[in-house]
């Protein structure tokens, strides 16, 4: 059997078609570890990865034991899933969703994204801090239901899947937004659409993703 991560890197990262039941059957197999946590769910075209970075640091500081998850890495895989800054042990991250993963075919991120809710759940994290990966309403990341959404900007991306004009792309975005949730702005454009789905609060940071970040750990 080829190892965890050789198998994780033999992985379709791109699904046949778009949707969440793959993931959802994947987290219901393993006991729904989203539930164990709340997150900050960061969504948005670019400085998603900075802004979770900024934010880890954040919660960090002020004592919180924070998982962290982003995409895509630079260095290595181990980079995408932190508890407590730090990188955890990947192979055994994998070996813990993998068996459940292949029974299912989940897809690259679908599995990755698993790994790391379960070992928040594992390591009774505080607060995660969540990339999404493509778009908001498909990514596998929309599972969470999380009190704080962060969205970065939105710019004409993957207009295949997501639209082919800003304001259906942020919406796509925005669809994460759980009944009750506050969503912190990077763009205040948006806020008429973050209310439309369902948002209590909203923030407008601005563009900065330090402002970002810190508007997020105060909220």
């Amino acid at each position: 059997m080829p190892s965890n991560r050789h198998w994780i890197e033999s992985l379709s990262p791109w699904p046949e078609e778009f949707g969440l039941g793959r993931m959802e059957r994947l987290l219901e197999e393993l006991g729904e570890p989203q539930r164990a946590f709340p997150a900050i769910h960061i969504v948005g075209t670019n400085g998603k990865t900075t802004t979770s970075g900024l934010l880890e640091a954040l919660l960090d500081t002020e004592g919180l034991a924070v998982g962290t998850y982003t995409s895509p890495h630079v260095l290595g895989w181990e980079e995408r899933i932190r508890i407590g800054t730090e990188p955890v042990d990947f192979e055994a991250a994998l070996g813990r969703i993998r068996p459940a993963a292949e029974a299912i075919g989940a897809t690259q991120f679908e599995a990755l994204t698993a790994a790391a809710l379960a070992e928040f759940a594992a390591a009774a994290v505080e607060v995660a801090v969540v990339e999404a990966g493509l778009g908001g309403r498909l990514d596998a990341t929309n599972v969470l239901r999380a009190p704080v959404v962060v969205l970065t900007n939105v710019a004409l991306e993957h207009t295949e899947v997501l639209g082919m004009e800003r304001e259906a792309i942020a919406a796509e975005k925005l669809a994460v937004v759980s009944p009750g949730a506050v969503v912190v702005l990077g763009e205040p454009e948006w806020e008429e659409t973050a209310r439309a789905q369902g948002a209590e609060g909203v923030v407008v940071a601005g563009s900065s993703n330090l402002a970002l970040a810190i508007a997020a750990a105060e909220t």
